[in-house]
């Protein structure tokens, strides 16, 4: 059973919350009683999100590919709530990049959002963390590293690399009280990859794939992300949960 109430006045941090997944996921956490704060790029998103999720969602612009930005938005967090219960590290370009097309700046620019941004942020809440009670974070990946699929070398690479971070982390930071675990959503119908990524052809391909016949929205996922932060999964750490209809088994 999942204590929702025990989430009500905790402080949750979310990054690239302003639309898809993450706006999701803060609206989840502000639904149970959280106090969010989130950030991301576009500070006009960042606004119209804020508006619509209400007095308890709290917005930071800040582009988590820059390390001072990082400290900046941890610094905002540490003056505003004095403290952090849950971390959600979401922020990612999911750009599709052929491999001939590759070059240091691309390797560089997926790198530092996709991977180098969810240690650095984790780390830049490191202590706040440790001064909440919540004291859970969750790393959110992708099916599609698992697939293989092309032309996401690079988007691959960095997002399996999540993997290692989370169980490398977990292990550190158990003694602590302290877990960490993994999302991997697979192809999530939200508004910007139904604009500009999925075809009618690709919805009939998932739902011949998938064990559950209903296409996977970001109200599938941001349950699960409440069932890893809360004490109910108190003895689940350095894991990484599927969220894909069932078209990927591990």
């Amino acid at each position: 059973m999942m204590y929702t109430t025990e989430f009500t006045g905790r402080v949750a941090v979310v990054t690239g919350g302003s639309e898809g997944i993450g706006y999701d996921f803060c609206r989840a956490l502000c639904q149970v009683g959280c106090e969010v704060y989130f950030c991301s790029r576009s500070s006009e998103k960042g606004g119209l999100a804020a508006k619509s999720l209400g007095r308890s969602a709290h917005y930071f612009q800040a582009d988590l590919a820059a390390p001072d930005q990082i400290k900046a938005f941890a610094a905002h967090v540490l003056e505003s709530a004095r403290h952090v219960d849950y971390l959600v590290n979401n922020a990612a370009n999911d750009d599709r990049i052929k491999f001939d097309d590759l070059t240091v700046e691309e390797c560089d620019r997926m790198w530092n959002l996709n991977l180098r941004s969810f240690l650095l942020m984790s780390r830049a809440c490191l202590e706040l963390l440790r001064s909440g009670q919540g004291k859970s974070i969750v790393n959110i990946s992708t099916t599609n590293y698992m697939f293989g699929f092309d032309p996401f070398t690079i988007y691959n690479a960095t997002k399996s690399g999540i993997l290692g971070f989370t169980r490398s982390l977990a292990r550190e930071l158990g003694p602590e009280g302290m877990r960490v675990n993994m999302i991997s959503p697979g192809w999530i119908m939200t508004e910007k990859q139904l604009r500009k990524y999925v075809s009618e052809e690709d919805k009939q391909a998932l739902l011949r794939d998938q064990c559950v016949k209903h296409l996977i929205e970001a109200k599938h996922v941001s349950p699960v992300m409440l069932f890893l932060l809360s004490s109910a999964a108190s003895a689940i750490s350095g894991q990484n949960l599927v969220v894909d209809g069932g078209k990927y088994f591990q």
